[in-house]
């Protein structure tokens, strides 16, 4: 019962984010950072719930001093990420681009209404697992972890984007085909790996 319930409320969580991001792409208000910034976001939010899981359920918890080491961790790597992404992907990328500038401030300011709803997913589904026990186990390895693997791979195509895409095309157009083509590599990354821990949980569930 517990699997089933994770299982749908990752569809369903997948569901609207994709809903939300097709959105903000017919909207044409949406950018490279608005992704990146986006998963970084979940990930801050998972590793939030998670310092409220230590808190209020440690009993729970197996190895309390490897999980509040990992919380650290990760807390910490959130932060220099932070950085890195507003200074690079929300600033210098769309230097010149003063609509994706705009954008990029809503999103990081949370003015930003379908960034904000696709947030409101994540944490309803966050605070699912935690209602459920589910984050009673992290992984050691902050930088194994399903999200900051998903934010490494970001950042990477981030860059890729940057360094190969024409500038003036990128700079000084503002169309949906654009924007599509952009954003898309970034939302099939999330639902990769996303479905990926649905199966593998799926799997796991039904050798016990």
């Amino acid at each position: 019962m517990r699997l089933q319930s994770f299982l749908k409320t990752t569809y369903v969580s997948l569901l609207f984010m994709t809903f939300f991001t097709l959105m903000t792409i017919v909207n044409n208000e949406i950018s490279v950072f608005y992704m990146i910034y986006l998963f970084w976001f979940h990930e801050f939010i998972r590793t939030l719930i998670s310092i409220a899981f230590y808190i209020f359920k440690r009993d729970k918890i197996s190895d309390k001093q490897t999980y509040y080491a990992t919380l650290k961790s990760k807390l910490f790597i959130l932060c220099i990420y932070f950085i890195f992404i507003f200074i690079f992907f929300g600033l210098m990328l769309d230097w010149k681009n003063n609509e994706l500038i705009i954008i990029n401030l809503q999103v990081l300011m949370l003015q930003h209404t379908l960034f904000n709803l696709t947030l409101i997913t994540f944490s309803l589904r966050e605070l699912l697992l935690f209602f459920n026990d589910d984050l009673k186990n992290l992984n050691g390895n902050v930088f194994l972890s399903k999200g900051v693997i998903i934010l490494h791979i970001s950042i990477i195509l981030g860059i890729l984007i940057w360094g190969f895409l024409p500038k003036d095309w990128y700079e000084n157009t503002n169309s949906n085909i654009l924007s599509g083509l952009v954003i898309a590599p970034f939302l099939l990354l999330k639902m990769y790996f996303e479905i990926k821990e649905t199966q593998y949980k799926d799997a796991l569930e039904k050798t016990v």
